[in-house]
């Protein structure tokens, strides 16, 4: 599989259903599991729009912000019958196709979608459908064992997922400080989370640019504890675990107001300073990012 992917320029594009059932629609191995995509629409950019603000003695317009919408993805499948066995009754085969198709797809739970090319490797997307399936053609499709069929789908996120980057920094010196990298690969910004154990008290840098470092403080941990921070403004988290147990509690009323300001900057490398009071050797920080981009490939 990974030779085959290597060795075509074509655009690869897989759905894994609500029930973790795996379609190759289009690229390596199109309709191996008896569909494939023929046509698409709306999959690239979700639509934008720009917030401004107009006064009455003012010329023309100020910027406020941009806003995504949703991402309505149109497409067209043929359903036909995966064709492993020359035995197997070509209709029987079909109707087995077309019953795990549909069983796949909800108006309440999302499928991912994935796109592939040899240039930017993976992307995820999750779409759940927001418009019944439409039978293409005026055919019984078992006279044929073959079916098409317009399906309309929609991304509530309209961004797309990477795979997660982490990047690692170790106490090995003793020193207590030292950075760590963490790398935005994809053109919107991203909230890194932050992952450490301990014992000791951790500073972590906010990138928000300057001559003075801003360091955000955690609450002392023991020996046996891990704390695990998300920044992102919509799901700012900050919880303990300890060794041996699941149960974790939220200590972010204990940063006491203290959270990070800004985010890495699209397409950048950034520099984490990173200190620890109180640590050992062993003591580790794991920063990982999830880059997100705003278009498939």
């Amino acid at each position: 599989m990974t030779h085959q992917l290597l060795d075509t320029h074509d655009t690869k594009v897989v759905v894994w259903d609500i029930n973790g059932r795996v379609w190759h629609l289009a690229g390596v191995n199109s309709g191996r599991e008896g569909v494939r995509l023929t046509k698409q629409a709306g999959f690239m950019f979700a639509p934008v729009q720009l917030l401004v603000s107009e006064g009455a003695r003012q010329d023309g317009a100020t910027f406020l912000r941009s806003v995504r919408s949703k991402k309505e993805w149109d497409f067209l499948v043929l359903i036909s019958g995966t064709a492993k066995s020359a035995a197997m009754d070509p209709v029987r085969d079909f109707h087995a196709v077309h019953d795990a198709w549909f069983r796949g797809w909800s108006t309440d739970k999302p499928v991912t979608v994935g796109y592939f090319t040899r240039h930017q490797g993976w992307r995820f997307q999750q779409a759940q459908l927001d418009a019944a399936p439409e039978f293409v053609g005026d055919v019984d499709p078992a006279r044929s064992a073959l079916a098409a069929y317009k399906m309309s789908a929609v991304a509530l996120d309209p961004l797309e997922r990477h795979f997660e980057e982490t990047s690692v920094w170790t106490n090995a010196s003793g020193f207590g400080e030292g950075t760590v990298r963490a790398r935005n690969a994809a053109d919107q910004p991203a909230w890194p989370r932050y992952t450490m154990n301990g014992p000791g008290r951790w500073s972590i840098l906010d990138p928000v640019g300057g001559d003075l470092l801003r360091l955000v403080q955690t609450p002392v941990l023991k020996v046996d504890e891990t704390l695990r921070i998300d920044t992102h403004p919509r799901h700012r988290t900050a919880r303990v675990y300890t060794t041996g147990t699941s149960q974790f509690r939220n200590v972010w009323p204990r940063l006491a107001g203290r959270r990070w300001m800004a985010s890495l900057p699209p397409w950048s490398s950034s520099d984490i300073t990173v200190k620890v009071e109180g640590g050992n050797t062993s003591s580790s920080l794991i920063v990982a990012v999830t880059p997100r981009s705003s278009r498939p490939f």
